[in-house]
């Protein structure tokens, strides 16, 4: 049996697309959703809540517990804490640092120079510099002139790296003769002290380092004394036992041989830096002449000198004759300026006929020409 609807139903269910979203919270459906939103809403209205009331609170004071202002400090508690085990730090390596190093020794890079002072010798000056009284006694010739107790401060002499010659080289020599005559082979000439290359041809005053080398052995300490009064011969060379007593100086020096002219090395010659004297030409025989007023206080052979002549002068200055052929003068005598005291010759190291000529102020060489009229 059919029923018929009655009006108010029929509405609702044509108009139920239109009906307000807040009228439909009152079905099943609608309640559900509300639940859930309101849920979320305290959730959310409570984190606010916790939110703001802490950050109006003093950091003192915890959320729902005491204030803690006014309150006065507590000591920290004396317990020890706990410790925490860590491993050790391990420090980085690193090498020892020694308060003494040892540098081994390692010879020079190359020739030096020393001036003689007051208290030195020749073996003092060897030891100093680690090298032998020989070394320094070959390596220094001209200034030595194989009379070593001669030296006197102000004296310039080579200091060798190592043990050997220090040359200066000759006309006409080559390496070949070079180290036949210091007894070594070519080959030690050729070392990292000589800028010199195998086949390079040799100068006149050139400086070679001669390692090894040897020269001839002297004296190393003067003859006994044996003065004489009068002209001497040959005696030690060294006056002692006389009074030294004669006229003053006239304070200017007259040339020895009568003349300027130069034969062989000049004062320090750049071909021979280690030349102390002047070598004046002058033929075998000829007169020299003292070059100021003095007394002598070497007359006779002197080593590499030869025989020799000394004056002193008085003031300061003392003035040497070397290589003559013969002797007009004696210890301790005076002597005038202009008076001959001995004769050109070639006695000692010396290569030919001439005068090898000193002038030294207070011990230390000058340069005669420097004197000379």
């Amino acid at each position: 049996m059919e029923t018929a609807e009655t009006p108010r139903a029929d509405e609702a269910r044509n108009n139920r697309g239109r009906v307000p979203w807040w009228e439909r919270l009152h079905e099943p459906r609608g309640r559900i959703l509300m639940g859930r939103l309101t849920a979320h809403l305290s959730v959310l209205l409570a984190a606010l809540l916790i939110l703001t009331v802490g950050r109006g609170r003093p950091p003192t004071q915890a959320l729902g517990g005491p204030s803690l202002e006014g309150l006065a400090p507590q000591p920290l508690p004396t317990e020890p804490l706990a410790r925490v085990w860590a491993p050790t730090p391990v420090p980085p390596l690193s090498r020892a640092v020694l308060p003494h190093t040892i540098i081994p020794d390692r010879p020079r890079a190359a020739v030096i120079t020393y001036t003689v002072q007051i208290g030195d010798s020749l073996s003092s000056i060897a030891a100093q510099f680690g090298i032998t009284i020989w070394t320094l006694i070959w390596s220094n010739r001209e200034a030595v002139w194989d009379a070593p107790w001669l030296i006197q401060p102000g004296l310039t002499l080579y200091i060798p790296p190592v043990d050997g010659v220090y040359h200066t080289v000759a006309t006409g020599e080559t390496v070949e003769s070079i180290a036949a005559k210091y007894r070594v082979d070519p080959s030690a000439l050729y070392s990292e002290w000589n800028d010199l290359k195998e086949g390079q041809p040799l100068t006149e005053g050139q400086q070679l380092m001669v390692v090894g080398g040897k020269d001839k052995y002297i004296e190393l300490t003067p003859p006994p004394p044996k003065p004489v009064a009068g002209a001497a011969r040959r005696s030690s060379g060294i006056c002692q036992g006389v009074s030294f007593t004669g006229p003053g100086a006239n304070g200017w020096f007259v040339s020895p041989t009568g003349s300027r002219r130069v034969s062989g090395w000049y004062f320090y010659d750049r071909r021979n830096p280690g030349h102390i004297g002047l070598d004046l030409a002058c033929r075998q025989g000829d007169p020299i002449y003292a070059a100021d007023n003095g007394v002598v206080t070497i007359a006779g052979w002197n080593g590499g000198y030869g025989l020799l002549v000394e004056l002193v002068h008085g003031n300061g200055f003392t003035t040497r004759y070397a290589h003559l052929s013969e002797l007009a003068v004696g210890c301790g005598q005076s002597v005038y300026q202009g008076q001959i005291i001995g004769y050109c010759g070639s006695t000692g190291w010396s290569s030919g006929p001439h005068l090898h000529f000193e002038i030294r102020s207070g011990g230390a060489p000058q340069d005669p020409l420097s004197y000379l009229p």
